[in-house]
């Protein structure tokens, strides 16, 4: 920077530093950086996308799962069958009590101290009911398709029932409900049940 000097009154001399005009930047610059960010982004979003994977296929997953261990828990602790059942879309899925108004219980989305029925909404992913060995699928009411009936004392009616989770892209996650234990386990892709 140029300085200055400034003389004051009593002859001594003080040095004062002058501030250069600097200039902006010029419209041809700011375009540059900009097509420069823009770059970048194009490159870098599908990568950000691949990390996302099927993040929303294995949380719906696992709410499948978790909705098996509250019906073993709700019909042990209340004493009387429960039926886990999922809608004829596969986006929502219903944990009653096995009684002639299962569908018509008014329902909680979240577990609580006095709820009885609850029901989840499946956003990103739908579940449905596999067909068994013989390529035939279970049957239904109409409006839901039961995936188990957990009795009071933490068994299940239904052996062996696979419920498949899809999400556009992905090989579909296939959960088996276990009749004995009335437990699940998520089958994996090389099985009979498992991959695409």
């Amino acid at each position: 920077m140029p300085q200055e000097r400034i003389p004051y009154p009593t002859g001594a001399h003080v040095t004062r530093l002058r501030p250069r005009r600097r200039p902006g930047f010029t419209l041809l610059e700011s375009m540059a950086v900009l097509a420069l960010l823009l770059i970048i982004a194009a490159v870098t979003f599908p990568t950000l996308n691949g990390l996302k994977g099927n993040s929303d296929q294995k949380a719906a997953a696992d709410v499948v799962r978790g909705r098996i261990a509250d019906a073993r828990g709700m019909a042990m602790e209340y004493g009387q069958p429960y039926r886990l059942a999922i809608s004829a879309d596969g986006t929502r899925i219903r944990l009653a009590p096995d009684t002639t108004d299962f569908a018509n219980l008014p329902a909680a989305e979240y577990a609580g101290a006095s709820v009885t029925c609850l029901e989840s909404r499946l956003d990103k992913c739908t579940a449905g009911l596999a067909a068994d060995d013989d390529g035939v699928a279970p049957g239904s009411d109409g409006e839901w398709q039961t995936v188990g009936t957990f009795l009071p004392d933490g068994t299940c009616r239904e052996v062996g029932t696979v419920v498949k989770v899809t999400e556009a892209n992905y090989p579909p996650i296939r959960i088996q409900l276990r009749g004995v234990s009335g437990s699940s386990r998520v089958l994996p892709n090389d099985s009979k049940y498992g991959g695409g």
